[in-house]
């Protein structure tokens, strides 16, 4: 946690960057401007940064660089806090979440306001008071959510744009829905904490945050953003029957240790050997190999 700065005007009138993502209905160009006036309502200074396609967590590094920030926040979908939680660990600050994308699981599995206006009036008045979550060190990246190789990778690598804008998470069921009875079983070798074996698969996952996309589903059972550890979930169905089996396994999220299995570690490594699509909170990847390590407390979260 950052320290105190200067003298009674300065611990008076506090310091935020709002990181923006511009590109969501319900935000827009001019969002910024509006959370920079509410903020001032609370004795807040504030400062705005548009997210853009590309290095956004190098940016949001570099503009933390440039000014004394007491908070950086995320204002956006799950893809931008995210981005916002791995610059804030590498300059060790807080953040708080202003919740404007289709799934915010992170806000929803921390129980905050949905509202933008409750959300930026309660992280501005709860402030310092926060709470320590993890993160995944995925390859040359970070995870807050989950990571996969397999199936959900090729759905959201397929998923049309437009459906996506039009239906948000829903768009994932329905070309899930299309996709699972084509889904191929692949060979991968997992370690996890040293202990290694070979399974064919039709997925597996990383998992840090338990939520698939809405309520009641879930990875599995006891999955926590806090508990210092990742789930490693495989589901490797091998025919029609035992695929509704596998769905039936996450409505009741009660792996059954077949064609659902799950197990908690603090580091994995998962290689394929052919190339495969895979996918790190959503952004699709080309590759063979997945290789995390949780980083527990790596971020405290204003709630």
């Amino acid at each position: 946690m950052p320290s105190p700065r200067g003298g009674p005007e300065e611990l008076a009138r506090r310091n935020a960057l709002f990181v923006v993502n511009p590109a969501l209905p319900g935000t827009g160009p001019k969002f910024g401007a509006r959370l920079v006036s509410l903020a001032a309502t609370l004795d807040w200074e504030a400062s705005v940064l548009e997210t853009k396609a590309g290095l956004n967590v190098e940016a949001i590094g570099a503009a933390l660089a440039r000014g004394a920030f007491d908070l950086v926040v995320a204002a956006g979908g799950d893809g931008t806090v995210a981005e916002v939680m791995a610059a804030a660990h590498l300059r060790d600050l807080p953040i708080g979440i202003v919740p404007r994308g289709t799934g915010n699981i992170v806000a929803r599995e921390l129980k905050l306001p949905e509202t933008w206006r409750k959300a930026t009036r309660r992280m501005l008045k709860q402030f310092p008071h926060s709470r320590p979550v993890d993160l995944v060190r995925v390859n040359d990246t970070y995870s807050a959510l989950a990571a996969g190789i397999g199936f959900d990778a090729t759905v959201m690598r397929y998923t049309p744009a437009a459906l996506k804008h039009w239906l948000g998470r829903t768009s994932y069921l329905l070309a899930g829905a299309w996709w699972i009875p084509r889904a191929p079983l692949f060979q991968c070798t997992i370690r996890a904490d040293g202990e290694e074996s070979t399974i064919d698969a039709v997925v597996v996952l990383i998992v840090n945050a338990g939520m698939l996309g809405a309520r009641p589903f879930r990875f599995g059972p006891n999955i926590a953003l806090d508990d210092g550890l990742v789930d490693i979930c495989v589901y490797r169905p091998r025919n029609a029957r035992e695929r509704m089996g596998v769905l039936w396994s996450v409505m009741r999220q009660r792996p059954n240790g077949l064609t659902v299995t799950q197990r908690k570690a603090k580091s994995v490594e998962i290689k394929a050997p052919d190339v495969q699509w895979h996918e790190v909170d959503g952004d699709v990847y080309r590759g063979n190999v997945l290789k995390a390590e949780i980083v527990p407390g790596a971020v405290s979260v204003v709630v």
